[in-house]
């Protein structure tokens, strides 16, 4: 999605005072709170490790043994389900199970412009654990301006995105990841002609064996802008809540939002979406979704309605 911004009186004072200062308080949360985390882990139950009483009797006359009676199947959790993990995983930075996605949305924007957008995905994890991941998305945008600009088609902006998983427990993860957002678009209407490094912080967690809660928060910062100085300046925050309505169907509710320091304004917007498995060995995977902003400011910089879907290959 591309974001739109609008000035604002001296923008490149509040982005020189109050960026380095976001900027490091992410760096102090993604430094900090792993280590919080890690000492407030539970101790790992060792009931299992228990030997057994000399006291039990063994039946030699029975032609083979039987399984303990106090042996309980490990009952999954939400963070086991891929219809809950998998939802809206374009914008969840925890979900980093290797995959091929293809996404189609049809932007509408103020003014009568749309965009028709394919997007290409590859996430591929790596590690003795598959707890590190690397990331790369390549867009073609078709733009079509309406009756106030002209029209464009080709190559978007390419990101690149490495991710590492901080903690993994059976109900609570987080993760830590860096975006890298360069200006590769063919045309100044698809693309946003700035170079964008993003610091993410994100977590999953359980609320309910079929309800799974994640967010995360992000800092945007253009180290470079070509056509629109000062360029991207926004913390952007984003809760997403994923329910399981059957055991190969799903959806969720996705609330993002961010504050633009050059304009000293809030964007919010909210997704609806559907997360279906297509198959029963969990490969495929397809997420139907509704997109609409919340306020003024979104509808008139960002957009006025996306709907789209993505389409999965997990491996």
């Amino acid at each position: 999605m591309c974001w739109l911004t609008e000035g604002s009186e001296s923008p490149e004072a509040v982005a020189n005072s109050q960026g380095p200062a976001i900027l490091l308080r992410i760096f102090l949360c993604l430094v900090f709170v792993p280590q919080w985390t890690r000492g407030q882990a539970p101790p790992t139950s060792d009931t299992q490790a228990q030997p057994i009483s000399q006291q039990q009797p063994v039946n030699n006359s029975s032609s083979g043994s039987q399984p303990s009676s106090n042996a309980t199947p490990r009952q999954e959790t939400a963070l086991d389900n891929p219809v809950l993990v998998q939802a809206d995983e374009e914008r969840n930075i925890i979900s980093i199970q290797s995959r091929f996605s293809f996404t189609y949305d049809h932007d509408t924007y103020d003014g009568g412009s749309s965009c028709d957008c394919f997007r290409v995905d590859w996430l591929q994890s790596f590690g003795p654990s598959h707890r590190l991941a690397a990331e790369i998305e390549l867009p073609f945008s078709f733009y079509n301006g309406g009756n106030s600009e002209p029209n464009s088609t080709g190559l978007g902006d390419i990101t690149v995105k490495f991710i590492d998983m901080i903690g993994k427990g059976e109900k609570f993860e987080h993760a830590a990841g860096i975006e890298i957002t360069a200006p590769s678009a063919s045309s100044h209407l698809i693309g946003e002609d700035e170079t964008v490094i993003k610091l993410v912080w994100g977590f999953s967690t359980q609320v309910t064996p079929h309800t799974l809660l994640s967010g995360q928060l992000g800092y945007n910062l253009a180290v470079q802008a070509i056509q629109r100085p000062p360029g991207s300046n926004e913390i952007e925050p984003e809760l997403i809540l994923a329910q399981a309505f059957a055991k190969r169907v799903g959806g969720y509710i996705d609330w993002d939002s961010y504050y633009d320091f050059n304009a000293s304004k809030y964007a919010q917007t909210l997704k609806l979406g559907l997360d279906v498995e297509l198959d029963r060995k969990q490969k495929w995977n397809v997420s139907p979704y509704v997109e609409f902003p919340l306020n003024h400011f979104t509808q008139t910089t960002a957009l006025k309605k996306n709907v789209g879907f993505e389409l999965s290959y997990h491996f």
